[in-house]
């Protein structure tokens, strides 16, 4: 059975641990942050034009979507001649904590997760305040060093141009605008799955210490901060689907036939 995996780059660490230099499986990222755009056109645009790729190149069973439903970004994707495999969950955090229930962490919304992935790939509102305030370039420069120490590392956040500004603001506009981004969150919790490095639990606490001392400035309460196991265990049962029972594929995850559009309604709550 040929399968092929297009993921998220926030699982790339994760996924290149439990896939290693087994040939069977065929690995693709995009960028993170494809779900930003309200309508998911550039997400669902993107990973069409990938699954396209894909099957213009080699024949495959089945090709994984390593994504959650992402806010429909994943809804009306269409193979031609693969089964499309997505995990039945909202978001990625779930699969990052091992947690399969599709309601996943729909109880902590007001929580702010990073993980690896998150911090080597993603924009994040801190990220935004160094660009704003001409700050960022310390930071850039730690990830650089990072990334030739470790030849596994995905570095993609230190690019101004994604924070669609050039424009240096002084530092209460710049935390303003940070606060209004920032204000309905409660926690900020860190995974862990056995691959975070020292630069993530540092670039982890600036962040928290950034982001409480906006709270506590405007209104006179902080917020929290813990660092929590996560387990692949979601994410090797997703690669692997095709060796677990057919009830528990069908509780897990949403297999779509070729020539079928991916349709998420009966399973969003």
């Amino acid at each position: 059975m040929k399968k092929a995996v297009i993921s998220c780059s926030v699982f790339y660490k994760e996924l290149l641990d439990l896939i290693g230099d087994e040939q069977e499986v065929r690995i693709e990222f995009l960028p993170q942050g494809l779900h930003d755009i309200p309508d998911c056109s550039q997400m669902k645009g993107k990973i069409q034009a990938k699954i396209d790729q894909i099957e213009a190149e080699e024949d495959y069973d089945y090709i994984i979507l390593a994504y959650g439903f992402c806010s429909g970004g994943v809804e009306d994707l269409q193979a031609e001649k693969a089964n499309l495999v997505v995990p039945m969950v909202h978001d990625c955090i779930p699969l990052l904590l091992g947690e399969q229930d599709i309601k996943g962490n729909s109880e902590s919304s007001r929580t702010f997760y990073l993980s690896r992935g998150w911090i080597d790939c993603s924009g994040d509102t801190y990220k935004s305040y160094l660009a704003m305030t001409d700050q960022m370039e310390q930071w850039v420069d730690k990830f650089e060093q990072y990334q030739q120490e470790d030849e596994d590392t995905m570095v993609e956040w230190p690019d101004l141009a994604q924070y669609n500004t050039t424009r240096i603001y002084d530092q209460d506009m710049a935390e303003y605008i940070s606060y209004q981004c920032l204000k309905s969150y409660q926690m900020i919790t860190l995974i862990d799955n056995n691959n975070l490095a020292p630069i993530h639990y540092q670039y982890a606490q600036e962040m928290y210490s950034f982001i409480d001392q906006i709270l506590e400035k405007n209104d006179g309460q902080g917020l929290g901060y813990k660092e929590v196991e996560g387990s692949l265990e979601f994410l090797k049962k997703l690669i692997y689907f095709d060796k677990l029972d057919e009830t528990e594929r069908e509780e897990l995850f949403l297999i779509t036939p070729p020539q079928e559009p991916l349709r998420l309604e009966r399973h969003v709550i």
